[in-house]
């Protein structure tokens, strides 16, 4: 009994090792190894060539009979391989002897039948095929980066023959499918469609950093360029959160270009994911790094804000606690997760890419309770929105008021990553849908917070008007947006205490002085009007100063808190 391996048929114990020598030299390329492949009198053998830079080193000269009977053969071939590098080679031999006896199994085919015979191609086992047609395999789990999803297949031509490659002379098939993209097939001809998928990803996340990158390096200017909005605490947060979405963005871009792009369009072994450089590695750690910050930031931003609702007069005196948690979080996770990579040979390789099972677990885990937090700091805030807040007859429902909350708060919070925690495999609208969520909650919180925020115009305005010679603008102490609104949630008890991040330049030192006066004669108001408030400028409500004499103090206006107290003594 033969079975058949490209152009030729084998006794099955030659085949065996045949299949499993070229398992081998499949797997690992010339620039990689030392062993060559050798047809001796003994039969196939694998044999060390003169020492080298080679990644998996013999002695030099030693012969190797790739046998998987032989178990000492076996653990010496794969002494210099990771456990993983091992098993995907061993089972390659596997499947190669499995063909070959289920081959041996299958009916004779028919002589009037003009077909392609069944054969072993290296890495797939193919039964008889009509001519003209062509025969599909599941992409096997040891061909690298390949999909379970996706097929592999081999041309049958017309005359009964295999396709033969023009360049090699040599029976092919084409497992090129099982990392690009599916094929499409007619009984004449065989058009690959080359999607390119990867590509499109790449460009689709570039597209959406840079729209990030453009609004978000200008909002944190924006804010650093003008006192009274940067010496504000919710203001600093947003200057963090704002550069985590810089610094993943300006990664992940390198990363595609410099890596992923390099892996797709060098040969084999050249790419930077092959060579499993140092620097490759670095900007990896740095690229779960960033990502991971952006969720901690998230979550500084969703605990800062349900405490200034919740508490309204516990107001945090520093952010020591919160840059910790937003910076040295990350590392934490990112550090250990690093340190399992470069010291366990099987996992450091490939420029770490390589998914390492349950260890992954030490980033994936801080994300989601970050998420998982911002969940529950959302929902308590639409409750009391709902149910502590009492409406007044100039503002809107509570239902309205929890509608604007959640709208707008939902890309601070991160609640739209909710859709996409969960990864389907090797589905494309996910990765497109990923991508999105993922490198444009930079831009939509930007926006939200700078852009389109009233104070920032007022600012701005100011600047021109100075830069022009016109009178300076005023911005308006009864803000109209919900953007606005939100802008001002965070702001700090302590702003009263020490002239308050919107006090204006155009408020004097005795106006100030005023001020803290007044918010000590309405001390009985201020702690049922501070949540108020609160709840109030968080849902875009207009009369909350023309209502609350302490909230006007708060937002600046002590004339008006004056013109209450004196309607309402």
């Amino acid at each position: 009994m033969s079975c058949r391996y490209q152009h030729m048929s084998y006794d099955v114990p030659l085949f065996k090792v045949l299949t499993c020598s070229f398992c081998y030299v499949y797997m690992f390329k010339p620039e990689a190894t030392q062993l060559r492949f050798d047809f001796t009198r003994a039969g196939p053998v694998l044999k060390a060539g003169p020492e080298g830079n080679f990644k998996y080193s013999y002695p030099p000269g030693s012969v190797y009979m790739a046998d998987l009977d032989n178990s000492s053969m076996v653990t010496q071939i794969c002494e210099p391989l990771s456990e993983s590098e091992c098993e995907k080679w061993t089972t390659c031999c596997q499947t190669a002897t499995k063909c070959c006896l289920r081959q041996q199994n299958l009916p004779t085919a028919s002589q009037n039948w003009s077909h392609c015979p069944r054969t072993w191609d290296g890495f797939g086992c193919f039964d008889d095929t009509s001519a003209g047609s062509t025969a599909y395999i599941s992409c096997p789990s040891y061909v690298e980066h390949a999909s379970d999803q996706e097929t592999a297949y081999k041309v049958c031509w017309p005359n009964g023959t295999w396709y033969v490659h023009p360049h090699t002379g040599k029976q092919w098939s084409n497992y090129s499918t099982c990392v690009h993209g599916k094929v499409k097939v007619s009984s004449k001809r065989i058009t690959e469609v080359k999607i390119k998928d990867q590509m499109v990803l790449i460009y689709l996340g570039l597209g959406c950093n840079l729209i990030s990158l453009s609004l978000l390096i200008p909002s944190c200017a924006i804010f650093l360029a003008f006192r009274q909005l940067r010496i504000q605490q919710r203001v600093r947060l947003h200057i963090c959160f704002f550069s985590s979405f810089i610094a993943s963005a300006i990664i992940a871009i390198l990363w595609d270009f410099i890596v992923v792009s390099d892996r797709m369009n060098s040969p084999g072994d050249e790419s930077a994911v092959q060579q499993n450089t140092g620097g490759c590695k670095f900007l990896y750690v740095l690229k779960r790094y960033t990502q991971s910050a952006t969720y901690f930031w998230m979550f500084c931003e969703g605990f800062y804000l349900h405490r200034l609702i919740v508490r309204a007069f516990e107001i945090p005196k520093s952010l020591i606690i919160y840059y910790f948690i937003g910076i040295g979080g990350p590392w934490i996770s990112t550090i250990v997760y690093a340190i399992i990579k470069a010291s366990v040979s099987e996992y450091d390789q490939k420029c770490w890419v390589n998914n390492i099972n349950g260890f992954e677990w030490l980033i994936y885990t801080p994300n989601l309770l970050c998420l998982f937090a911002n969940v529950f700091f959302l929902g308590n805030i639409l409750y009391i929105l709902l149910t502590q807040l009492q409406s007044h007859p100039n503002e809107p429902s509570g239902y309205r008021r929890a509608i604007k909350a959640t709208f707008v708060l939902i890309p601070l919070f991160g609640i739209q990553w909710g859709p996409v925690i969960y990864r389907p495999a090797n589905t494309m609208w996910y990765e497109v849908l990923r991508i999105v969520i993922q490198h444009t909650q930079g831009a939509f919180v930007s926006l939200i917070f700078c852009i389109f925020n009233g104070e920032v115009h007022g600012h701005l305005k100011n600047c021109f008007s100075r830069i022009s010679g016109r009178p300076l603008y005023r911005p308006r102490r009864e803000l109209s947006t919900t953007s606005e609104m939100i802008l001002l949630l965070n702001q700090d008890k302590t702003s009263i205490k020490n002239n308050g991040p919107e006090m204006h330049s155009a408020h004097s030192k005795k106006g100030v002085n005023n001020l803290r006066e007044q918010s000590q004669l309405l001390g009985p108001f201020r702690q049922s009007s501070e949540k108020a408030r609160n709840l109030r400028l968080l849902t875009g409500t207009i009369a909350t100063s023309r209502t609350f004499p302490a909230v006007a103090i708060a937002n600046g206006n002590f004339f008006l808190a004056r013109k209450i107290l004196k309607k309402n003594p």
